[in-house]
């Protein structure tokens, strides 16, 4: 755990978790280079459509955030959205926002974005795998309370960089969640061991890519539509990502059935997405 307050010498960002989230999408737009460049595909084509597909990144981050867990924040201040030094990033979102840029930037470009999507798929998956990690140094989309042995206890304080030094004046979100719960002790300096969900994603979206690599190479042997990869990732890991919510402490109030809205959208999306690859996969065959 490293949870980071960044202090710029005229001001201290405490707990940026967009400073993961950067260097998530830099890693994950490096690695899908790579893989466009050795797949054979136009590289030019993704370059200069790389710096839509990363704005777009960037501003569905930040509205999957205060849609699905601070609405009230971005009603009080709406100013309040253009304060990325303030944290606030969603995987998700980001993930929907980059999506829909690259596909509309490559369909003017007259590609075929399925392909591209295809090559690119794993690295994607990379980089949100990078993110999560950067979330549980963070403390950010801690879990709940558990008794099994990898639970994790998260500090209550972050650390100053470039100083190294322990910052007593912010006490992290997880901390205060976890007392407010009653799970912890307000003097103790640590939650009580947490599911690890930031860690559960990780290996989740490796598995989701080493699923899409398998595909990727079958379909070059056996061609089929290359959506049966778009619809691979984006419903895998739109329904892993809602089975790890009902483990997430810091989740949005629930609406029905115990699914928080943004659950009931994953869900949605997910069973949408396991019918367009079934599809896909039917005429493939036929």
């Amino acid at each position: 755990m490293f949870p980071i307050h960044l202090d710029l010498g005229f001001k201290v960002v405490h707990y940026y978790e967009g400073f993961y989230f950067f260097v998530s999408l830099l890693a994950a737009a490096w690695l899908v280079g790579l893989r466009l460049k050795k797949a054979g595909l136009d590289l030019e084509i993704y370059v200069g459509s790389l710096p839509w597909i990363l704005l777009a990144a960037f501003l569905g981050a930040r509205i999957f955030h205060f849609l699905f867990w601070d609405v009230a924040a971005v009603q009080a201040n709406p100013w309040g959205f253009f304060r990325l030094w303030e944290g606030g990033m969603s995987i998700t979102g980001g993930l929907a926002g980059g999506g829909l840029a690259g596909y509309l930037c490559l369909r003017r470009a007259k590609v075929d974005f399925f392909h591209y999507f295809a090559v690119a798929s794993p690295a994607i998956l990379l980089g949100q795998a990078l993110g999560r990690v950067g979330c549980f140094l963070n403390g950010d989309a801690w879990g709940i309370p558990t008794q099994l042995p990898w639970g994790i206890a998260l500090p209550r304080f972050g650390v100053r960089l470039p100083s190294l030094v322990l910052d007593q004046r912010f006490p992290s979100e997880a901390w205060l969640w976890s007392v407010r719960e009653g799970f912890t002790s307000p003097l103790a300096m640590a939650t009580v061991p947490l599911h690890p969900t930031q860690l559960y994603e990780f290996f989740g979206d490796l598995l989701l890519a080493g699923l899409v690599v398998w595909l990727v190479r079958s379909l070059r042997r056996t061609p089929g539509p290359w959506s049966r990869a778009l619809w691979l990732h984006l419903g895998g890991y739109s329904l892993l990502r809602f089975g790890l919510e009902f483990l997430h402490g810091d989740r949005d109030l629930t609406l029905w059935a115990g699914m928080t809205a943004l659950q009931i959208g994953l869900l949605a999306f997910g069973g949408l997405s396991v019918g367009l690859y079934a599809k896909a996969r039917g005429r493939a065959q036929a």
